[in-house]
């Protein structure tokens, strides 16, 4: 779109870079929004606030704003269970279930071979430094039921049966390819209810 000015066209560029946001999409929610000024403001505010403020978690890698996240300061979790995800949005799915009283541990990712996720691009290394510091008795694999979420998990399960705890996944009743974030609240809790041991 040669007519466009150059900071719409840059708008439009950085919207399109969003996961399920295509060209189209994109240029609709930027032309949305260029007709309400006052929402860009609190949009670009709030934007500004995220880029100072977040960052990871040091403990379990979900993301925070004040040194440890809310999980992991709470002292009500139970600190010997840690759930394993890929992702944050895995923890906000999780968390809806209200039947999960753990801690988390974010890979940041799953494997995978042909992308170049190796298992050093992931924070395993941390989550098996936490097992030998921390008195962990399960760690679930909640992972996504596909290629990536298979291997990773097989991957886990194998590296971690030299320690002195259990390891579970969820029960088989979330479809093979499905992702953790979009999988209901009803289903996630019955596999997590009736997990199995590795």
């Amino acid at each position: 779109m040669a007519h466009l000015p150059n900071f719409i066209q840059k708008l439009i560029d950085e919207f399109d870079k969003l996961p399920g946001i295509g060209p189209k999409t994109a240029s609709r929610l930027v032309f949305d929004l260029l007709h309400r000024k006052e929402d860009i403001k609190i949009l670009a505010d709030n934007l500004n606030a995220a880029y100072q403020q977040i960052h990871l978690c040091p403990k379990c890698f979900n993301l925070s704003d004040d040194g440890l996240c809310k999980i992991c300061r709470n002292p009500e979790r139970n600190t010997k269970l840690i759930a394993v995800v890929a992702h944050n949005q895995d923890v906000e799915a999780v968390e809806k279930t209200s039947k999960f009283t753990g801690t988390y541990h974010l890979l940041n990712g799953l494997l995978s071979p042909l992308e170049g996720i190796t298992p050093d691009r992931l924070k395993i290394n941390e989550l098996e430094k936490r097992i030998s510091e921390e008195e962990v008795a399960e760690v679930i694999l909640i992972l996504d039921q596909s290629m990536e979420g298979e291997a990773t998990a097989i991957y886990l399960s194998k590296l971690l049966k030299k320690y002195p705890l259990k390891i579970s996944q969820l029960a088989r009743g979330i479809p093979m390819g499905a992702n953790i974030e979009y999988t209901d609240e009803v289903t996630l809790s019955s596999a997590l209810e009736n997990r199995k041991e590795l």
